[in-house]
């Protein structure tokens, strides 16, 4: 399966498994939170008891200090008249020598007076009761009277939230136990007894103030706990998505290089193999099975070494790979199966291990040994053509010689008898004689042009940089009479200095020019521009002129040796002159090519390398 196949699979799993995460995390942190807030809430609860137990330890202070005093005496006023519950405890009533009232309260009457004139003063309300009260307003209400009756059954306290004046309210309550103080007020009890009880209702506002607050603190940290996790899951699972793409990508591309591998092993049309150290083969391809005649069963495990002709060159390409790590072109002839030997060119380097030891060898092998066969076919027919055109040189050479002395004679006979015998033996006559003398004179020029152009292409070149501007001007020197001949205008630009051979670029430049002045039209005067174009690599020069020029489907022709247009008797040529031309050029590096309008003229254009 491709990697864009796969992408959205791994985007699937990967986004069910960060659903998961996400629960996970939510789980825990409202697990956390919800821990919290009960935890909170006890704290609260907790408080709110020891505020409520401390207000109680501080009623029964009270009203263990006055029982341990006998009571106390306090003026009687609306607020304390005398308590009718005491009436038969003597000395209730006292009246001091100012004459002031006093009566006693005993710890009962002080804890009530506590309760009922100051409550207000912190909120917190008691209640003095008892199953059996002396006063009516003493009575317990229903959970009061649970709790008394617990209190037979050994409870220590009893307490409830609830609503009080429609406000939470804690209720505490805890057993009146009889003192040995109290037995003075309270006859019938004996110590230990328990009376009733004293209850204390506590609001409980300011606590679940407090406890909103840390709970909404709480909300805040873990939702922000919360939210943090949350983009750290996503973003994490990001990051892992990328990697886990990077990473099958990678592995996509690991394994299509394999198998790119595998099949340039497999297909390569050289021979590719791998061998230890010591030179066992580990793996081979069919070429190179092919290439030795060994079926893969055979060359399995084979020992490489008995492949080579000459032991040491498997020695010195050992040693050139462990010194260099590697070997390219190495020349080496090997044998095949059958016995035959091969010439073959290999390219091998170390293998190493991933500690950096390096355990065998890998290469290619090219068979090289029809390659060779041509190589040195190739040098025998080069010294053959090389031969061929020293001969051809020397025949050129010995040929015009000789062709040149006897049409020499024959030119001087004939223009003897045209001379001595002209007007005597008829009109016909001196027309053959004249005919013999031009074909004479102008099979000399042919001898003379073919010499030139066998020379163009043999002999040593003498490169040197030749300024094309002085070549010019020798070629309008030497074009000088036939310029004058048909007053043609010459010009040229400025001309750049070029890599070549001073005596062919004279030949070059002087018969393209002597083309344009000799082919031009009989009612006006030859002109011809020299310009030139510079380009990265080259030099473009142009020789334009206003002559006849040609149809287009003359312009390939004139290249070729012998190919002549005119045949016009103004018009002389042997045919070879462009020919010439080409050569020069081609031999320079360059290219040449024409452009040409019948009657109106011709511009023949030819490139020259800077370098």
């Amino acid at each position: 399966m491709k990697i864009d196949e796969r992408i959205p699979r791994i985007r699937g799993e990967l986004r069910f498994y960060s659903y998961i995460l996400i629960i996970i995390w939510a789980a825990t942190v409202f697990g956390l939170l919800s821990w919290g807030v009960l935890k909170t809430a006890e704290a609260t609860r907790r408080m709110a008891f020891h505020v409520a137990e401390a207000y109680f330890d501080k009623d029964r202070a009270f009203r263990l200090w006055a029982a341990s005093h006998g009571g106390v005496y306090a003026p009687v006023n609306d607020r304390t008249p005398p308590n009718p519950y005491l009436e038969n405890v003597p000395e209730r009533d006292l009246i001091t020598p100012s004459g002031k009232a006093l009566t006693l309260i005993n710890p009962a009457y002080m804890l009530r007076q506590l309760h009922e004139h100051f409550s207000e003063l912190y909120g917190v309300t008691g209640h003095l009761t008892s199953l059996k009260p002396l006063r009516p307003e003493n009575r317990p209400d229903d959970w009061e009277k649970n709790a008394l009756e617990a209190f037979e059954k050994g409870a220590s306290k009893v307490t409830e939230y609830t609503q009080i004046d429609g406000k939470p309210s804690l209720r505490l309550i805890k057993p009146l136990v009889t003192e040995k103080d109290c037995l003075k007020c309270h006859s019938g009890y004996k110590e230990g007894d328990i009376r009733g009880g004293v209850g204390i209702a506590l609001p409980i506002d300011s606590f679940l103030q407090i406890q909103r607050s840390e709970i909404g603190i709480q909300l805040v940290s873990y939702g922000s706990i919360f939210v943090i996790g949350l983009v750290g899951v996503v973003f994490g699972m990001r990051r892992l998505e990328d990697r886990e793409l990077e990473r099958d990508r990678a592995q996509e591309a690991l394994r299509a290089s394999e198998r790119k591998y595998r099949m340039l092993f497999d297909k390569s049309m050289d021979g590719v193999f791998m061998t230890s150290r010591d030179g066992v083969l580990i793996d081979a391809n069919q070429s190179l099975l092919d290439m030795f005649g060994y079926a893969p069963q055979e060359a399995e495990s084979m020992d490489v070494r008995q492949l080579y002709v000459d032991s040491r060159d498997r020695d010195r390409l050992k040693e050139l790979l462990e010194i260099n790590g590697h070997v390219k072109d190495y020349q080496v002839r090997y044998r095949k199966k059958d016995g035959k030997f091969i010439d073959c060119v290999l390219t091998a380097s170390v293998r190493v291990g991933e500690d950096g030891s390096l355990f065998g060898y890998q290469g290619i092998i090219r068979d090289i040994t029809d390659k060779k066969k041509a190589e040195e076919a190739l040098k025998s027919k080069a010294k053959e053509l090389e031969r061929s055109n020293a001969d051809l040189e020397q025949f050129a050479s010995v040929a015009s010689h000789d062709l040149r002395e006897p049409l020499r004679n024959v030119t001087s006979c004939i223009q003897m008898l045209e001379k001595r015998y002209k007007g005597q033996l008829g009109s016909d006559a001196d027309r053959y004689l004249h005919y013999a003398v031009d074909s004479a004179e102008r099979m000399s020029a042919l001898i003379d042009d073919l010499l030139t152009y066998s020379k163009v292409g043999t002999g040593e070149k003498h490169i040197e940089p030749s300024s094309c501007e002085e070549v010019v001007e020798r070629a309008i020197v030497n074009l000088q009479s036939a310029i004058d001949l048909t007053g043609a205008i010459v010009t040229h630009d400025e001309l750049p200095t070029v890599p070549g051979d001073p005596t062919q670029l004279l030949q070059l430049f002087q018969n393209l020019i002597a083309n344009a002045v000799k082919f031009h039209q009989t009612e006006k005067p030859p002109t011809v521009h020299v310009s030139v174009q510079s380009n990265e690599n080259d030099w473009t020069f142009s020789i334009k002129d206003n002559g006849i020029g040609m149809e287009s489907q003359h312009m390939d022709r004139i290249f070729k040796i012998f190919q002549r247009l005119h045949t016009r008797a103004e018009y002389e040529g042997t045919g070879v002159g462009l020919a010439i031309v080409k050569k020069i050029v081609e031999r320079h590096g360059g290219r040449i090519w024409v452009e040409s309008e019948l009657g109106v003229g011709t511009t023949f254009y030819f490139t020259l390398p800077k370098v």
